[in-house]
């Protein structure tokens, strides 16, 4: 059996507090934490900046189950991108000196953490599962590649979304850095894992257009519905009145212009209006695009809701008559599947990935038609029998969402295999 060393680097970069417990870093963390309960043998490491290497980590697993996975906290780790997909021999030049400042101040912040003494570990001829951003992937094979370190790699993918033609970025660099990265990442993959069968498609199909190459065997490990319970005390209250419920959303891809123009049309047909509390980071170009006369009737309906935590949102999510998730693309659609899991109706835009999460239980409309989601809003509001119904519904088949471990098993499933193989 090949050793596996599971990738704890996207936690380890989030404690400073920087970004949420969300999204990719809590699918890298909960995977984490599941591999732990099933195989005790599975290794884990971080990627210091400040070392350029990797070091072990030895998370620990409790007799309730749960499990605290030792990464370091609160240790600002400067990065500078290690390669770029367009060539510039200026920005080349002038990072060599950077680069040295930012590893200098990185040590800094290591031996002042007292980290000094972290074992670093090899990871020659070993199995190396990241389910992190391709991004710090690149970064890491930039590192092993200085070092002549060979890995058999199995990288998680969770989207192809700046691929589209269609997607816009406030930075021009991106896009192309996507590229690049999934490009290294998929080159150097014996094994690919996707989010969800949507994203497996999306990244064969880009293969065999040529702008990713033609990558190895893909398995989708579809990702959950679970939604955790806080532990934190709460921090703030629940409407008392009907409210739809949308996280991190805004205008462009999420299409939080759609939820606000189907608002609009209920007040402007005489229709009650629910409330719309948007969770997650604020966002000025929201507010700003609500500034719009079209939105004047329905503006005092929108509360925006900062970061709220682990408690706040469960809270949230089963309170709310629905949550609203318009995306014109996701790579899985992790509020749907929590949304469900909470007992809360998912009201979805007709991206093919929902039909994954939600199937039979999601209420669908399409992306471009407020009229549609108007509709259903106002059933909502207005036809407790069938507000009920649903409910009933989604509650009945609670056992068959799909959990952490559930996730967790079939990773270890996918790249079992490899580490008999060798």
């Amino acid at each position: 059996m090949t050793e596996i060393v599971y990738d704890l680097t996207e936690v380890f970069l989030a404690s400073t507090g920087k970004l949420r417990y969300y999204g990719i870093l809590r699918v890298v963390a909960e995977i984490g934490a599941g591999l732990r309960r099933l195989d005790p043998s599975i290794r884990y490491c971080v990627y210091s900046y400040a070392l350029d290497d990797f070091v072990e980590v030895f998370p620990e697993l409790h007799s309730d189950g749960q499990v605290d996975l030792k990464v370091p906290q609160g240790v600002k780790q400067l990065r500078l991108r290690q390669k770029y997909y367009t060539p510039n021999p200026l920005r080349d030049l002038l990072l060599v000196p950077l680069r040295r400042i930012a590893r200098k101040r990185n040590l800094k912040a290591w031996d002042e953490a007292g980290l000094a003494d972290m074992p670093r570990i090899d990871l020659q001829g070993r199995i190396l599962v990241s389910c992190g951003r391709p991004k710090l992937m690149a970064d890491q094979f930039a590192s092993l590649d200085r070092k002549g370190v060979h890995v058999t790699f199995i990288p998680l993918l969770h989207d192809m979304i700046p691929l589209h033609e269609h997607f816009n970025h406030k930075r021009k660099s991106f896009k192309g850095n996507f590229i690049h990265d999934n490009r290294n990442v998929l080159s150097r993959a014996r094994l690919v894992l996707s989010n969800s069968a949507f994203t497996r498609d999306e990244i064969i199909s880009f293969g065999q257009s040529g702008h990713l190459p033609t990558p190895p065997e893909v398995i989708p490990i579809p990702l959950v519905h679970e939604c955790p319970e806080g532990t934190e005390p709460a921090e703030g209250e629940v409407p008392q009145e009907p409210f739809l419920m949308a996280v991190g959303a805004s205008i462009g891809r999420k299409n939080l212009d759609v939820v606000f123009a189907a608002m609009a049309r209920l007040a402007g047909e005489g229709k009650p209006v629910p409330l719309l509390i948007l969770a997650g980071a604020p966002r000025d170009s929201v507010r700003k695009y609500l500034e719009d006369e079209r939105f004047a009737a329905i503006r005092d309906r929108v509360i925006f809701r900062k970061n709220p935590n682990q408690t706040d949102l469960v809270a949230l999510y089963r309170g709310a008559l629905a949550l609203v998730i318009a995306s014109r693309m996701e790579g899985w659609g992790l509020p749907a599947g929590e949304a469900l899991w909470l007992g809360t109706p998912a009201i979805c835009s007709t991206a093919p990935v929902f039909r994954e999460v939600c199937g039979d239980l999601g209420l669908y409309f399409d992306p471009d038609d407020p009229e549609a989601l108007a509709g259903i809003v106002n059933r909502l509001m207005t036809d407790t029998a069938y507000r009920d119904d649903l409910r009933a519904r989604i509650a009945a088949a609670h056992d068959t969402l799909r959990d952490w471990m559930d996730v967790s098993r079939d990773v270890l499933a996918a790249i079992a295999p490899v580490a008999k193989a060798g």
